[in-house]
């Protein structure tokens, strides 16, 4: 089995055992938040139905989060602050329209995850934007999943870059490879 066929098997996997679970994705939230990771300026992420939510932490960060957009032509997504304007951008996600903030500026980068193990190797949804922003960045990454993410082992390639901490509502965990 390739790569790409491993991860679209896990991929599958993972989606037939998800169940929304607002109070988990609520405790995986509460979680982070206690942990003291989240300092300065936050990446966060629009949550999509299939993913644990962002909401209390945007709520709690109030103007140090950031959201991600997609820059037609460019690898790495570009963060900028949250709005009162929101658009849907290249892949149909709502975006902010508020100013840019550098990546160099963002102290911890909240990302999701179809799937992630302990060591922090993460697998997204497929198109690497995630893994050129990681590649790209210096701070503090976490994956925000809920426990029905956790998988073994994440089948890697060489572009995929691993997460500093896995955070879920059960448990925060340094990944293995950022000890």
């Amino acid at each position: 089995m390739t790569l790409d066929e491993r991860k679209a098997a896990l991929r599958e996997e993972v989606r037939r055992r998800m169940r929304p679970a607002p109070e988990a994705s609520r405790a995986a939230q509460e979680r982070l938040l206690a942990s003291g990771l989240l300092t300065g300026n936050v990446g966060l992420y629009r949550a999509l139905p299939s993913e644990c939510v962002t909401e209390l932490l945007a709520e709690a960060l109030g103007e140090r989060a950031c959201f991600p957009c997609v820059v037609p032509g460019r690898a790495e997504l570009q963060f900028r602050r949250a709005a009162s304007s929101w658009e849907r951008g290249a892949l149909g996600v709502l975006e902010p329209r508020g100013d840019a903030v550098p990546l160099e500026e963002i102290d911890a980068l909240v990302v999701p995850a179809v799937a992630v193990d302990l060591h922090g190797r993460r697998l997204g949804r497929g198109r690497g934007y995630y893994d050129a922003t990681l590649a790209a960045f210096a701070g503090r990454s976490v994956a925000l999943v809920l426990e029905s993410q956790l998988v073994p082992e994440v089948p890697v390639g060489e572009h995929d870059r691993p997460v500093d901490a896995v955070c879920t509502e059960a448990r925060l965990v340094l990944a293995r490879s950022a000890r």
